[in-house]
């Protein structure tokens, strides 16, 4: 019985194997050479992780341990290719306090910032992009430009729209940053000032 079995299971195999070069043969891959090489790589490194586990339905679990421990040994491999920002010589001093979360920065002062993006959906249906710089030194936030995405811009003033690159950069040359604690008070402090 359990012979019978395994070789009803080998037929399939040998099957499965002729119906695979007979569909590659029909319907070739066409996409570019790297883009297969990639897709080939992910397969390769998914069956490496030893406790991915597919359910029949097609979801995936895998052990976060094991997860933790690539991600660490990924980053240790690589870690030549991360350059750290440049930390400013003096404390975070703010200048003044406009409320009792946000502090005013000088704008003479060095500013290493991270680009922090987040979005809030309006009552009306509508929803702002809102661009926000993190500082590395403090870790608090300022929300340096916006954009709605609706039918009409009548919830913002035009000069919200358009191209945020040029924004933020206005923002770093003509405004005096007022920084907050969490994204959501920058991002409250950008709508009240409209």
């Amino acid at each position: 019985m359990i012979v019978g079995a395994c070789l009803t299971q080998i037929r399939l195999g040998m099957m499965l194997k002729v119906l695979k070069r007979v569909f590659n043969v029909l319907h070739p891959d066409r996409r570019p050479d790297w883009e297969q090489k990639r897709e080939r790589e992910f397969i390769k490194a998914a069956n490496s992780l030893k406790t991915l586990r597919v359910t029949p339905e097609g979801g995936m679990s895998i052990d976060p341990e094991e997860l933790r421990e690539q991600i660490v040994t990924s980053r240790e491999q690589l870690k030549h290719l991360v350059h750290k920002p440049r930390i400013p010589s003096g404390p975070f001093s703010p200048v003044a306090h406009q409320e009792a979360s946000s502090s005013v920065e000088s704008p003479d002062g060095a500013l290493d910032c991270i680009e922090v993006v987040a979005w809030r959906r309006l009552t009306s249906g509508a929803a702002v992009r809102y661009t926000c710089l993190q500082r590395v030194s403090t870790g608090r936030f300022v929300v340096a430009a916006a954009s709605l995405f609706s039918g009409g811009t009548e919830s913002l003033p035009p000069w919200v729209d358009g191209n945020i690159n040029r924004q933020v950069a206005s923002a770093f040359q003509n405004r005096e940053f007022h920084w907050y604690a969490t994204v959501g008070e920058a991002m409250d402090a950008w709508d009240a000032a409209l």
